[in-house]
Order: structure tokens, then C-alpha cells, then sequence
């Protein structure tokens, strides 16, 4: 990793903090970042700066960053983008480790302001400060209570998967998914222009970082895919990448042009890098978090061959389809392997893979049987889609007469989320991964998952068989890496 990528560490690690254009106008970024920073429990020092006021949400402003005592690790800009290079002219004589440029209005304007991004550039690689953006919503590190971003009162909790987004909102959609599996952010960055700093570097960062397992990243275009390939493959070789490309179309690389002046390029070359790499490509926000959210604490498949039990035949055909359609392999059971399974199954269950418990909902039955194709040997993935009925809100009886059953869908959750943990212990210890996928409404929030992962549950068979193909061709990318 370059050395210069260290100073990173006082970007996601700070002490202190020089906030420039810190306000207390409430539909001013100034004021709106600097309060999430504040309500995000940062324990550092935290220095406004703004020439016209003596204090800023309680905390005494500075007129520029020179004027602070001390030394300052990270500056945040979001004043105007003219003031900009003053101010950071101020941060190199306070030997600034890192610069967080939120401001807009550099190269995604056109030549004018490319200059004055290129120029931001050169100033900062001479006092040897890192810059992250301009043109971007911000970061976070959540074991540092650090949410110096956008948007306000959003602090997701602590967790194993680090971010690198061209977009902002892009970012906190791909992060809510994880949160709402239940699952939390290592480290985060909304990366923007990119105009020192690109997402590969990001990548060798993260590759490096203890805290983070799997990265997931967003694109719009690449500055050099010979780079690309070659130093996202060294990080794959240790840990998955997760990627969402925008701009696979000529609108949509007319819009990414537009956004953070990104240099877009085809759909084809794209996955084509991406596949040399060993990064997993995905094609909306949805299949992109839920598939990184896969790779957190799961082990690889081995290859392809994937058994399923269902408990209606009908989820059991939707999953043989589309496993079958996008290049896995709905496994062939031994009659050894049968013949155990329909030891523990009624009498008019139809041996075969999908094994299909015939509206069977025991546990005493389920595990047993997924430990069964799990020692079989004769599959390298297992999926168990547990049966769900459609619910409505506020749903009640409405004559007189039978029974109010409303309360068995929070009996049959509650009985859910019990026993999934036991499967998920036998995944660890047999070290054949397992998918479950259900359309009861789980209530899952996240929470500090550093010590441990809540097991995650997809809420369709079509994103879980993503997930298994995903994280078979990672496996056998790994396996074939030199």
C-alpha cells in the first residue's frame, strides 16, 4: 500500500477536528454535517471555524484553521468552493494530515472548475495531506463515533463492512440494507470527484484495515483500469469486493458525467476488469448490499452444487429455476443420502433435491435434515426457504363469530428467530455455508456486531441464490489467484 494511503488513519481515527464553515444555519451543510459529527458521540476535539461568529453550537470558532491551538488530524470543508484553497492553504501550515473536501463545484462544472480541483491536488500531495473528495457527502467510522456526513442523524452501528461510493445517497441506501439485515459499517466514504484519492485506493486501504471483512463499492467510471485490475486483485486475494457500476448506459454515463465528473466507461470493458480482478459485480442497490452482507462471517462455498429444503414444493421449483439460470447446480442425492432423509420425513414425502418437508415447520426435523445434506459431501451450498403467508397491516376479524389468530404470525417469528441461530452454529462447524430465506416480516435492526453477526436472513430466494452464485465464483477465483 502507498505510504501516503496511511494518513487515512487520521481521516477515520481523528483527535481533533477543524470544521471549516461551521454555522448554526440550519439549511446549510456547515450546520447540518457539523451537528450530525456533534450528535454522533465524536469524543475528540472539535474546532469551528468561521470568521463571523465567536462560537458555533456551543463550542468556541476560530477565524481560520492557523489560528487553532494545537494540532489538527482531520479538516472538514464546507465553505464555498472559491474558499476553499485559502483554507486549505491555512491547513498545510498547521501540518493537516487530511483533508475531507464536502464542498461541490470543482470538475463536474467543466474546465474551470477542473482547474481549480487539479490545483487543490497539487497543493495537497506537497504538504503530503490526503484529500477525499471534493464534491462529496463525507465518511464514517463507527468504532470512533465519527459521522462527519450526510445525511443528518444517520449513524449506523459498528460492523465488518467498509463502503466506497461516488455517490452519497448511494452509499446510505447500500448501508441501510446491511442495517437492516442487521449488520453494521466498519468504515465508510462517499469518495465524489475523486480528484486525489480514487476508489482503488480506497480499496488498498480498506484491503488492510483488521476491521473490515467485505467491501462493497459504487461506481460511475474509472480513472485507469489497468490500475484498477491490478491493485483490486491484491485486495481480493484477501477479501471480497462487492461492486454496483453506474453508467452502463449512454444516459446513465451522461448523468454520472454530470454528477462527479466520472470518465465512464462500457458495461462489457467494465465486467470484463471486474472478472480479472475478482470483484463481484451486481446490478441494482438491493443485490449489491444484501450480497456483501452475505460474505460477513459465512464460509465460501466450495463449488456450485447447492441443496435445498423448503417447506412448500412451490418455493422449492422457483429456487431449482433460477439457481439452474444463473450457472449453480441443484445437487443429485446419493440413495444413501435419501434413504437417511426419509428416515426422518412422513411417509408420503417424494425423495429428491429440493427436499420438500411437506409443510413440515419442526425444528426437531429441520436441522437434522440440513446436517444431513451438510456431511453429505454431495453439496457445496445449502438453502433453507422457510414458508411465509401474506399479512396486512392492522389486520383483524371482522364479524362475530372464530377465533382472533393474529398473534400466531409473532408466536411463528418469535419461533423463527429462536432455532436459526442453532442452524447457523452448524454452518460454522461443518463450514458448508447456509442461505435462509423467508417472507415472514422480521423485525431486524442493527446493532455492534464487532464480537459477533447476527445470522442473516434474505427476504427472497432470488436474492439468496445471487448470493450463493456470488460467493461461488469469489471461491473459485480465490482457489485459481496467483
Amino acid at each position: 500500500m502507498d505510504p501516503r494511503l496511511r494518513n487515512l488513519d487520521f481521516a477515520f481515527n481523528p483527535r481533533s477536528i477543524a470544521f471549516i464553515g461551521a454555522t448554526e444555519s440550519m439549511r446549510k451543510w456547515g450546520f447540518l454535517i457539523l451537528n450530525n459529527l456533534l450528535t454522533g458521540g465524536y469524543r475528540g476535539e472539535v474546532f469551528p471555524v468561521n470568521p463571523g461568529r465567536e462560537s458555533v453550537l456551543g463550542i468556541k470558532a476560530y477565524p481560520r484553521v492557523r489560528d487553532i491551538p494545537g494540532e489538527i488530524d482531520l479538516a472538514v470543508f464546507t465553505v464555498p468552493s472559491h474558499q476553499v484553497m485559502d483554507a486549505l492553504q491555512d491547513c498545510m501550515e498547521k501540518r493537516v494530515k487530511a483533508a475531507l473536501v464536502i464542498t461541490a463545484g470543482f470538475k463536474e462544472l467543466g474546465e474551470r472548475g477542473e482547474a481549480m480541483e487539479k490545483e487543490l491536488v497539487r497543493k495537497a500531495r506537497e504538504a503530503g495531506m490526503v484529500l477525499i473528495g471534493p464534491n462529496c457527502q463525507g465518511i464514517c467510522c463507527p468504532a470512533n463515533d465519527l459521522y462527519p456526513w450526510m445525511p443528518i442523524l444517520f449513524h449506523p452501528p459498528r460492523g465488518r463492512i467498509g463502503y466506497v461510493s461516488q455517490s452519497g445517497n448511494i452509499l446510505n441506501m447500500l448501508i441501510g440494507h446491511a442495517v437492516t439485515a442487521g449488520l453494521g459499517v466498519s468504515k465508510a466514504v462517499s469518495s465524489g470527484n475523486e480528484a486525489d484519492l480514487c476508489t482503488v485506493d480506497y480499496y488498498s486501504y480498506l484491503g488492510e484495515d483488521p476491521e473490515t471483512e467485505v467491501i462493497v463499492s459504487y461506481i460511475e467510471g474509472l480513472q485507469d483500469g489497468r490500475d484498477f485490475v491490478s491493485r483490486a486483485r491484491e485486495v481480493t486475494r484477501r477479501k471480497p469486493i462487492v461492486v454496483l457500476k453506474g453508467g452502463r448506459t449512454a444516459s446513465g454515463i451522461s448523468a454520472a458525467r454530470s454528477h462527479t465528473g466520472a470518465m465512464a466507461v462500457s458495461e462489457e470493458l467494465f465486467e470484463a476488469a471486474c472478472r480479472q480482478a475478482g470483484v463481484v459485480v451486481t446490478r441494482s442497490i438491493e443485490e449489491c448490499g444484501l450480497t456483501a452482507a452475505a460474505f460477513v462471517n459465512r464460509p465460501l462455498p466450495r463449488g456450485k452444487r447447492v441443496g435445498i429444503v423448503t417447506g412448500g414444493g412451490g418455493l422449492g421449483v422457483i429456487a431449482s429455476d433460477f439457481c439452474t439460470e444463473i450457472g449453480l447446480e441443484v445437487a443429485t442425492l446419493s440413495s444413501r443420502t435419501l434413504e437417511k432423509l426419509e428416515r426422518m420425513l412422513p411417509d408420503w414425502w417424494v425423495p429428491g433435491n429440493p427436499v420438500d418437508l411437506v409443510a413440515g415447520l419442526d425444528f426437531s426435523v429441520i436441522k437434522p435434515v440440513i446436517e444431513t445434506l451438510m456431511t453429505s459431501g454431495e453439496v457445496d451450498a445449502v438453502m433453507f426457504l422457510w414458508i411465509g403467508a401474506p399479512r396486512l397491516k392492522n389486520a383483524r376479524i371482522k364479524g362475530e363469530r372464530g377465533m382472533d389468530l393474529t398473534g400466531v404470525w409473532k408466536t411463528m417469528d418469535q419461533y423463527f428467530l429462536e432455532h436459526i441461530g442453532e442452524l447457523y452454529e452448524l454452518m460454522h462447524q461443518l463450514q458448508v455455508p447456509l442461505y435462509i430465506a423467508t417472507s415472514l416480516r422480521l423485525e431486524k435492526s442493527g446493532g455492534d456486531d464487532s464480537d459477533g453477526c447476527p445470522p442473516l436472513v434474505f427476504d427472497s430466494v432470488e436474492s439468496a441464490c445471487r448470493a450463493v452464485s456470488a460467493m461461488a465464483d469469489y471461491r473459485r477465483f480465490r482457489d485459481t489467484a496467483t
